[in-house]
């Protein structure tokens, strides 16, 4: 060690360090103190290992005295503890990647240090003999090249079993390596030393499949010891369940979060690769490289990997995810998968393994501070022909399904538990379960509207607890301004039978906003939007509602489920909009009609592909995955007004995808629609505006309520999230964990003029005969909860009322 006594304070990576010496010297001063009393001789040295180019910690890094065989490795922080009695004065610290370093000490002593490694590549010139190139990045590209054809999963003869185990708990203790001692003992049968003051199980499942190049079919399934509702719970809190761990692919997706592979075709801009060893096995020559993240803020893996030398194919990979990396509440992510050779040559997959850790600081009590989720999922693979084996213990424990089941039964209704489903509850379905009642939605509860005022409402509804298929519900409301009382009632029932069909009845006596799009389906899927005004558009966006208009609907809806990919809704409405100063109908700007009467028929399908469902007595959830979303709604109807009588149809196609990316991830809607016939303007198509100043990802920020109409249109809303693949290079904003995000709205359509033949359009309403856009730039993530956008209007600008440019903004909890 050189001048580790002087410390000079010259910049703040100086100061950061010695408070990084400080609490080391502090944990070693505690710890020396009661171990001198027992052992005068021993040596003790507690510290922590950096990487000396960007400071940060080094973990699994090798730590002995010179000629010993004693042992320790650095934890995911890089602090270390090592002890010994023997006449040792050389303290050796090796890290594949890293120039070994070596620390002189006086034996007896007990010293707290702070250890900065060097990067090194470690080269075997034997295997490549280009002169000056670093072999294992030209053996990366051999293997990139080779993914199509070693990736069996893509070959249209692939056939494959699987097995596959999900273990989820939540712990109320704050322990960094809980989950590790957890499963130690779970695996050595011992989990009775774990009451149930500190592990709640969450979800237990075993599942078995077959897989095609085309589908993963779902052969049986068990569910433990979990509540029914343990995997909502999950799935509310943490996103979906299943994980898609294939290193072939360009990204790693777990609970719904893109992670670069290391064999990523761009895996050279992310990944560091040293060329540790080369190994002779039972199946011939491997090469063995180990991947280190060039950047720990990155979404990107630190690990080992084994390379067939023969076939450049995967044999076996370990991967784990930096603490440090952009990603909220995971951390301890472990992933392994192992490969076997084929009589065909052909590397399959054997087994997968992946564990990880998720603190919720939202389930948080007086007592525990920072509960955490526990996730294990195990998989093994076999050949179609062959018979699954049952194991007779659950995630490799030592007990069999039933004991284990037996022994988490008691554990089940605790406070935590309780806690836990009632959070998952808003936030996956919208309601508060309260005994045999659920309060909501919950966005309904308070709003403000320059008509209403202050409002606030009463939503109720029965659930399963009281009929299992009957649920009946409905809300009242209140406005103090204009002292109104507003309600709605429905009556929902499930017909028997394995797939999903309801009958519904809904009456609505209310003020819903003037552009209000009732087949505005894919945007009304998620649970906490409703499409109208609520306590987000008014309260949390701290501007009143404006331009409503008073509604009576009484709708009759029927649900059928096709299959696990379609289903389709058919609505017979009927719906009277009051005329007042936001929905005025005047024709040659006189008054000739009080209101309007609409009667449609409505029958819409959506169609999606190997999207998972929940179903929450009669409300069903979507847990969206990366494939896209479809919609196609048939409108036929009639209206009348004044003693002005006609019909019209509308021909509506919507889809929705989430595209995961190596950088990030793209959101976008595009909708297409036309309508048939001459209608009055508020059965036109209106173009989804924003007068407060709420961001959204499936609306026209900066365009007002109703400034647009069209009868043929096509409507894009898109959305590019970035993983901080700027903010991670910047020093100490990159701590911040920003994630960088672009936007992109475009609406186009025209608007016949014989429309106006039947209504006047309001003053602010204009035809959309050309292309509106608005673009925008921001960040996401901020303080985990917020996203802020500057957006700008590029068209159009001089429109009454039109704002070139905003600050947009929304409550986004991301993982």
């Amino acid at each position: 060690m050189k001048n580790k006594n002087k410390i000079v304070l010259k910049n703040k990576n100086q100061i950061i360090q010695l408070f990084s010496i400080v609490r080391v010297l502090t944990v070693a001063f505690l710890l020396f103190s009661t171990t001198a009393l027992f052992a005068e001789e021993e040596t003790v040295v507690v510290g922590q290992v950096l990487n000396r180019a960007d400071k940060t910690p080094i973990q699994q890094v090798n730590i002995y005295f010179k000629n010993s065989t004693q042992v320790v490795q650095s934890n995911e922080e890089g602090y270390f503890v090592i002890r010994t009695t023997g006449n040792y004065n050389t303290l050796i610290f090796s890290c594949v990647g890293f120039k070994q370093e070596q620390i002189k000490l006086k034996p007896g002593q007990s010293v707290g240090i702070d250890v900065q490694l060097e990067e090194d590549n470690t080269l075997l010139q034997e295997v490549f003999v280009i002169p000056g190139a670093n072999p294992a990045m030209e053996l990366m590209k051999r293997v990139q090249l080779m993914k199509k054809v070693n990736d069996v999963t893509r070959q249209q003869q692939f056939k494959a079993k699987s097995t596959e185990q999900n273990l989820v708990l939540l712990s109320k203790i704050n322990q960094r390596q809980w989950s590790k001692k957890f499963f130690d003992q779970l695996k050595k049968g011992n989990i009775t030393k774990f009451d149930s003051t500190l592990v709640v199980p969450l979800y237990m499942d075993e599942c078995c499949y077959e897989q095609t190049i085309k589908e993963k079919k779902q052969l049986s399934k068990e569910i433990f010891s979990s509540p029914e509702v343990g995997k909502k719970i999950v799935e509310g809190l943490v996103g979906e369940l299943s994980a898609e761990l294939n290193f072939y692919d360009n990204v790693v997706t777990v609970f719904g979060k893109s992670m670069v592979s290391p064999l990523s075709n761009v895996g050279n801009a992310y990944y560091d690769y040293y060329l540790a060893d080369s190994l002779q096995t039972t199946s011939g020559k491997q090469y063995e490289i180990h991947f280190r993240t060039k950047n720990a803020k990155n979404l990107a893996f630190n690990g080992t990997m084994h390379i067939d030398s023969a076939s450049l194919a995967l044999t076996r990979i370990e991967a784990e995810l930096p603490i440090q990396a952009n990603i909220n509440y995971i951390h301890n992510l472990r992933i392994s998968e192992k490969f076997i050779e084929q009589s065909t040559k052909r590397w399959t997959r054997q087994s997968e393994d992946m564990a990880l850790n998720m603190n919720f600081e939202l389930l948080a009590d007086s007592l525990h501070s920072r509960p955490e989720i526990f996730v294990k999922r195990t998989a093994a693979y076999q050949s179609v022909d062959s018979t699954l084996s049952q194991s007779a213990g659950f995630a490799q424990s030592n007990y069999s399904k039933e004991t284990l089941d037996d022994k988490l039964k008691d554990l089940n209704n605790t406070p935590l538990l309780r806690m836990a489903k009632w959070i998952a509850d808003v936030m996956f379905t919208g309601y508060m379960q309260v005994g045999k009642i659920d309060i909501g939605k919950v966005e309904q509860i308070i709003r403000v509207t320059d008509l209403e005022g202050l409002r606030l409402t009463l939503p109720l509804r029965t659930n399963e607890n009281l009929w299992k298929n009957v649920s009946l519900g409905g809300y009242v409301g209140y406005g103090f301004r204009n002292q109104s009382v507003k309600y709605s009632g429905m009556a929902q029932f499930k017909l028997a039978g394995e797939k999903r069909r309801v009958l519904g009845l809904n009456y609505t006596n209310d003020y819903r906003r003037v552009d209000y799009n009732y087949n505005d389906y894919l945007f009304r899927e998620n649970p906490l939007i409703l499409g109208d005004a609520d306590i987000s558009s008014s309260v949390l966006a701290m501007k009143s509602g404006v331009k409503m208009s008073e509604r009576k609907e009484l709708t009759l809806s029927f649900v059928n489920e096709w299959n696990s990919g379609i289903e389709s809704t058919f609505f017979l409405r009927s719906n009277q909009m009051l005329a007042n100063l936001s929905m005025p109908m005047t024709l040659n700007g006189v008054a000739v009609a009080n209101s309007l009467q609409q009667q449609s028929a409505i029958f819409s399908t959506r169609f999606s592909f190997g999207e998972r469902t929940y179903d929450d007595h009669m409300q069903r959830i979507y847990i969206s995955n990366k494939k896209p979303v479809i919609y196609s709604t048939l409108e036929v109807g009639k209206y009348q007004f004044g003693n002005k009588l006609g019909n019209y149809g509308k021909i509506i196609g919507a889809v929705r995808q989430f595209v995961k990316l190596d950088v990030g991830q793209l959101n976008y809607i595009a909708e297409a629609g036309l309508i048939l016939g001459n209608v009055p303007y508020p059965l036109l198509q209106v173009p989804p505006g924003s007068e407060t100043g709420g961001y959204s990802t499936f609306q026209y920020n900066m365009m007002n309520y109703m400034e647009y109409a069209a009868d043929k249109y096509l409507n894009l809303h898109s959305e590019l999230v970035l993983n901080g693949l700027i903010m991670n290079q910047i020093p100490l904003i990159k701590e911040l964990n920003l994630r960088e995000m672009c936007s992109f709205n475009l609406a186009y359509g025209s608007l016949n003029t014989s429309h106006k033949s039947q209504l006047d359009y309001p003053g602010y309403m204009n035809p959309l005969d050309k292309p509106y856009m608005e673009v925008g730039i921001g960040f996401t993530n901020i303080l985990h909860l917020f996203t802020f956008q500057s957006v700008w209007r590029l068209t159009d600008l001089n429109h009454p009322g039109a704002t070139p440019w905003g600050i947009r903004g929304c409550l986004n909890l991301n993982l």
